[in-house]
This record gives C-alpha cells, sequence and structure tokens, in this order.
C-alpha cells in the first residue's frame, strides 16, 4: 500500500520530554558517580556509569573530554516519504556503531491516561501509535507532541535500538545505532510493541522478516524469540536497556 500523503500528519515539535504526571526525578549525589575515571579520562572503558546506563554528571570525577554523556547531540537525521513505509526518517550523515542518534521524546503519560488514549485511537479507526512504555505510570506517547524520533520504523533486522538512562536523575529513551550507518540509510528498530487489536502486517523487507507483528519466528531463525506480550509482560525484566512499544504501527502508510 503506497503513502498518497504529501506531508506528514500535524504533531507539536518538542525538545524535551513534556510530563502530564508528577514527575519522578531521582536526586544526584555528589557522593557518587564514577570512581575509575579522571581529569584525563574519556570515560569508555573503565567508566562504571556507562556500565549502568547512568549518564555522567557532575558527581563524577571525570574530565570535560567525557564521552558518556550521550544525550548532549543528536545526530542529524531528516524525515522522508517512503514507498510502502509511510513516513520515516534516514540518516544526513555517516553513524558509527554504539552512537547516540536522538531522544525518544513525547508526553509522558500514567498507564490510565495511556489506555485512554489507546482506545480512542481504536475508535477513530487510527493506524499510528507512537507509545514507549518504560515502566509502570511511565510511558512515552509522540502521537501528539515529539520530534524525529517517532518516525523511525519498523525493522526485523534494525540498525538502531532503544535504551533507558539516567540523566541527571530523569529517566531518558535514546536511540543507539546497532551497527554502522551510512549517510543516506533509513533509521529503523525492532518496535517489540504490545498487541493492542489486530495483526499488522510488516513491511521491512528484511531477510529474516516475520511477516507479522506478533506472529512466531519460523523455525531456524537466529534472531530474538518471539515471546507472549501482555499489558504485564516486560521487556526490561532481563535487559535493563531494553523497552517496548505499544501497538505502534509497522510501515503504515499514514503516519
Amino acid at each position: 500500500m503506497k503513502n498518497n500523503r504529501t506531508e506528514p500528519s500535524p504533531y507539536i515539535h518538542i525538545r524535551r520530554n513534556v510530563y502530564l504526571v508528577k514527575r519522578k526525578r531521582d536526586v544526584v549525589h555528589t557522593d557518587t558517580g564514577c570512581r575509575n575515571c579522571t581529569t584525563n579520562s574519556d570515560c569508555t572503558e573503565n567508566c562504571e556509569c556507562s556500565g549502568l546506563s547512568l549518564s555522567c554528571s557532575k558527581a563524577c570525577h571525570c574530565s570535560d573530554m567525557c564521552k558518556n554523556r550521550p544525550f548532549r547531540k543528536e545526530k542529524r537525521i531528516k524525515v522522508v516519504k517512503t514507498e510502502f513505509c509511510g513516513w520515516g526518517a534516514v540518516a544526513l550523515e555517516s553513524i558509527d556503531k554504539g552512537d547516540f542518534v536522538i531522544e525518544y521524546i513525547g508526553e509522558v503519560i500514567d498507564d490510565t491516561l495511556c489506555e485512554q488514549r489507546l482506545w480512542d485511537m481504536k475508535r477513530r479507526g487510527d493506524q499510528n501509535f507512537y507509545m514507549c512504555e518504560i515502566r509502570k505510570d511511565f510511558t512515552i506517547d509522540a502521537t501528539f507532541k515529539g520530534n524525529a524520533s517517532r518516525f523511525l520504523n519498523h525493522s526485523c533486522d534494525p540498525n538502531c535500538k532503544l535504551e533507558k538512562w539516567q540523566v541527571d536523575g530523569d529517566t531518558r529513551v535514546g536511540v543507539f545505532s546497532l551497527r554502522s550507518i551510512q549517510t543516506g540509510e533509513p533509521l529503523t528498530y525492532d518496535y517489540r510493541f504490545v498487541q493492542f487489536g489486530p495483526m499488522i502486517k510488516c513491511y521491512c523487507g528484511a531477510t529474516n522478516c516475520q511477516g507479522y507483528l506478533g506472529s512466531k519466528r519460523k523455525r531456524g531463525q537466529t534472531t530474538e524469540p518471539n515471546f507472549p506480550l501482555s499489558w504485564s509482560f516486560c521487556w526490561g525484566c532481563k535487559r535493563r536497556r531494553t523497552l517496548k512499544i505499544i501497538n505502534r504501527s509497522v510501515c503504515a502508510p499514514t503516519n
């Protein structure tokens, strides 16, 4: 199915998350932070914070060369119209493996409002959902407010992933590259969404494409198994940085 829209559906562009719930912010103590790093180090291999998905802060002993503050500078990306996948995003510069690409931002809502919005969208027949569940009563919804990260499409063989980080006491979600990405290459990640409606056909074009989100992978494939998803299933239980998308439309023609 082709996309006949000349412009993406309207939304409000924001630079940081907008909280519609009480903001939960951890206190950054001055006696914490990386201890092995020095004023001459760049916080790479031996940085304790990096291994815990913590951005270095004023509590750390590192220098201005610190490379463990990924949310400071985003990569240049462009929103483009695709043939089968609605609107998508491509890299405007080469990206190295492991680089921070862009922050996933939107309105932070609780479970009650999240469920209400999902039902409202379903009744309206909306095909695109932009909800990323972080934890209980903490979902980032980029439907109405967000940035270019909302246009990254799904792929069963993605070149990016989502990671949850603590930045100066705030929980934030970043898109990071899984491999080297060339200029002009589409940016994708695995939505791993919670099913909320009929099966959605996948048009990612990957050789290991599972056909539909929520369907079982074919025997012999070495990619991650498709677990039965539900509201109570947490992708982050074993892999702290891995998040899930709630029923986001895959390659839908009406982004």
